[in-house]
């Protein structure tokens, strides 16, 4: 089941600052829609260079969400492999893809 951005909304403000992600999604400068491989990767990233000062709990709850972020990541990119795949065999063979099956 796939997630319905379109009713998202974001929760308790949690920053005066106005320069930030939450400020332009609460403007509606921006417009939270499903992410890529790329943006979850990015996100991963940033969360993995983020200090912890030696919080092992912060730490260990980062890393909980950069792994799920990378192995997302990694799902998204092998469903369009796949699915490519898929397309590419049904084309060279004249058949729809919906007769294309996978034996794993």
């Amino acid at each position: 089941m796939a997630l319905d951005y379109s009713k998202f909304q974001y929760g308790t403000k949690v920053s005066a600052d106005t320069d930030t992600v939450e400020q332009a999604i609460l403007d509606g400068v921006v417009i939270p829609k499903a992410p890529s491989a790329g943006d979850l990767r990015g996100a991963a990233e940033w969360l993995a260079l983020y200090g912890s000062d030696d919080n092992i709990e912060l730490a260990q709850s980062f890393a909980n969400v950069v792994a799920f972020l990378d192995l997302t990541a990694q799902s998204k990119e092998n469903r369009t492999a796949l699915a490519k795949a898929k397309r590419e065999f049904a084309k060279a063979n004249g058949i729809k893809v919906s007769q294309v099956r996978v034996k794993k």
